[in-house]
C-alpha cells in the first residue's frame, strides 16, 4: 500500500497537491551526473585523486593544488538523446539533440616568492568558472490502448472518494489544475440519485499517449582556492553557486477506440512546469600522495541549499463528442508558489595509480543519501511530501572508474561509471550506467580533447493512479560528445 501511495504522489499527476512540489522533484534536482571538461568525461570523471583538471573544482577541490601554471579552458557539449517506452504491449520512441556548454574556467597559480623554493608550501591556486551537473533536456513519448479505464475514471474517483458536492468543484484550490478541468469540460457526470459521480470510459477502450518535453540543467559556477605542501599534500575549497533551470511541457491524450465508447471522442490534457532556483553550498577536499605512484583522494560536500526556489505552473482540458455542443475547452488558472529545498550531504573517496609517464587508473566512491533532501516553506508544511522522501529513497553510492595513456603528445582514455538506484522499493529503477571513451593533444602551451560518453537508464512511469494502469517502460539513452580546447601560460 504504501508503494502505491508513493507512486501515486510522486510520478503521476496528483489531484491533491495545492502545490506542485513532490518527492520525485527533490530525487530530480539531487541527482549530479558531474561533467565539464572532455578529459574529465573521458574518464567518466574517476579524477577525485587525480587532480590538475578544471572539472574537479566541483568534485575535489584539491584537484586544484596539483596545478603548475596558469591555465583556461573551454568545452562544448551537444548530446542526442532518445527515449524508448513500452505501455501495454506497445512500444514508442522519440529522442532530442541539444547543444550546450560542458564547462568555462579560469586557474591562476601563484608560486612563493622565495628564489630558493624551500618553501612548504609551493604553490597556491586560484580558480572560477561553471561546470554542468546535470542536464534535463529529453523527450518522452508513451502510446497504448487501454481496456481497462480512463483518465477519466480516474479523476471520478477521485471526485467519488472526496464525497464533494458539484457545485463546490470549481472553488476547491486542490482540484483548479485537473479534476475542475474534466468536469467543466464535460468529462466528468453527476448522478443526483445515486449521488455519485460517473465518465464514459469507466471500463477503458481508449487509445492513450502522452509526449514529455524537458529542458533546462544545472550548471555551478565554482570558486576555488587551493595549494600543494611539500609536493605531497593538495588541499582545496569550493564555494559552489548552482543555477538550476528545469521546464516541462506535457500533453496527454485520449481517444476512443472506434465503436467502443458512445458519446465521448477524445480529451487532451496539457500541463507546463517551469523551476528556477539558484543555490550554494561548500566543498573541501585533500589529495595524499605517499609515494610517486598513488594518489589518495577525499572530499565532502555540504548539502546544497535552495533558499528561494520557484515554480510556475498552469494547465489545460480540451473534450470533444460525438454532439459538438458539448465539446469544451478549459483553462486553469496560473499557479505560483515560492519555497525552500536541501539537497543531500556527499562525501567522496578516490584512488589513482600513476604510471610513470606512461599513464594512469583511477576510481571515485560517492556517498549520497537521497532520504535526506528536503523541502520547507514559510507558508505550508512539507510533512508529508518529506515522509514520502524519507520512507522510499536511499542510496548505495556511485562508482567511477578511469584510465588514461600516454602515447608521445597524444592521450588515449576509458572510463565506466554506475549510480545506484535511489528508490528502495524496486518498483522504480533508475540505475544509471556510463561508459566513455576520448582522446587528447597536449603540447607545452595548447591542449585539445574530445570524448564521447554513453548512458543509459531505466524507469518505469505511470500515466495515473498505479493501482489502475500498468507502468510505461522507459528506457532513456544519451550519447554527448564533448571538445576541449585549452591554453597554459
Amino acid at each position: 500500500m504504501k508503494k502505491i501511495m508513493f507512486m501515486t504522489l510522486c510520478i503521476t499527476m496528483s489531484a491533491y497537491s495545492l502545490f506542485a512540489q513532490t518527492a520525485e522533484d527533490a530525487l530530480r534536482y539531487s541527482r549530479i551526473y558531474y561533467s565539464g571538461t572532455a578529459r574529465f568525461n573521458g574518464l567518466s570523471g574517476a579524477f577525485g585523486a587525480v587532480g590538475a583538471d578544471f572539472s574537479t573544482l566541483a568534485t575535489n577541490p584539491a584537484g586544484i593544488g596539483l596545478y603548475q601554471a596558469y591555465e583556461m579552458s573551454l568545452t562544448i557539449a551537444p548530446t542526442i538523446g532518445s527515449t524508448t517506452s513500452t505501455y501495454n504491449g506497445y512500444e514508442t520512441s522519440d529522442n532530442r539533440v541539444n547543444f550546450g556548454m560542458g564547462n568555462f574556467g579560469f586557474i591562476f597559480n601563484l608560486k612563493p616568492s622565495s628564489k630558493s623554493n624551500n618553501s612548504i608550501l609551493k604553490n597556491f591556486n586560484i580558480g572560477f568558472g561553471f561546470n554542468r551537473q546535470n542536464d534535463f533536456n529529453n523527450t518522452t513519448y508513451i502510446s497504448g490502448v487501454n481496456s481497462k479505464n480512463s483518465l477519466m475514471q480516474n479523476y471520478t474517483n477521485v471526485l467519488n472518494d472526496m464525497g464533494i458536492q458539484p457545485g463546490d468543484i470549481s472553488y476547491d484550490n486542490s482540484l483548479a489544475f485537473d479534476v475542475a478541468l474534466a468536469w467543466n469540460a464535460n468529462l466528468i457526470g453527476y448522478d443526483s440519485t445515486t449521488r455519485s459521480y460517473y465518465c464514459d470510459a469507466p471500463y477503458g477502450g481508449v487509445a492513450q499517449s502522452k509526449t514529455i518535453n524537458t529542458y533546462g540543467s544545472i550548471n555551478e559556477m565554482d570558486f576555488s582556492m587551493g595549494g600543494n605542501v611539500n609536493d605531497r599534500l593538495y588541499f582545496g575549497l569550493t564555494l559552489g553557486v548552482p543555477t538550476l533551470r528545469y521546464y516541462e511541457n506535457s500533453i496527454y491524450q485520449e481517444t476512443a477506440v472506434r465503436g467502443s465508447i458512445p458519446n465521448f471522442l477524445s480529451l487532451k490534457y496539457r500541463y507546463n512546469l517551469q523551476t528556477q532556483g539558484t543555490g550554494i553550498n561548500v566543498k573541501f577536499g585533500i589529495i595524499y600522495r605517499p609515494a610517486n605512484w598513488v594518489r589518495i583522494g577525499a572530499s565532502i560536500h555540504t548539502p546544497t541549499w535552495y533558499p528561494r526556489m520557484q515554480d510556475e505552473w498552469f494547465s489545460s482540458m480540451q473534450s470533444t463528442f460525438t454532439n459538438p455542443n458539448w465539446n469544451s475547452t478549459q483553462n486553469s488558472p496560473e499557479g505560483y508558489y515560492n519555497y525552500q529545498l536541501r539537497t543531500p550531504f556527499r562525501a567522496m573517496g578516490s584512488l589513482a595509480f600513476i604510471i610513470g609517464k606512461y599513464g594512469l587508473v583511477s576510481a571515485d566512491y560517492e556517498y549520497v543519501n537521497y532520504s535526506q533532501a528536503r523541502f520547507s516553506s514559510s507558508e505550508d508544511s512539507y510533512s508529508d511530501v518529506n515522509n514520502d522522501i524519507k520512507t522510499n529513497y536511499q542510496s548505495w553510492g556511485n562508482l567511477r572508474f578511469g584510465t588514461e595513456w600516454r602515447i608521445l603528445d597524444f592521450r588515449v582514455r576509458g572510463g565506466f561509471a554506475y549510480f545506484s538506484n535511489p528508490y528502495t522499493q524496486s518498483t522504480n529503477n533508475s540505475e544509471r550506467f556510463q561508459v566513455s571513451g576520448g582522446i587528447g593533444y597536449r603540447a607545452s602551451h595548447f591542449f585539445a580533447d574530445v570524448s564521447y560518453v554513453w548512458t543509459k537508464m531505466n524507469q518505469d512511469y505511470y500515466l495515473y493512479d498505479p493501482s489502475m494502469v500498468n507502468p510505461a517502460h522507459l528506457t532513456q539513452y544519451t550519447n554527448t560528445v564533448s571538445t576541449t580546447i585549452g591554453f597554459r601560460f
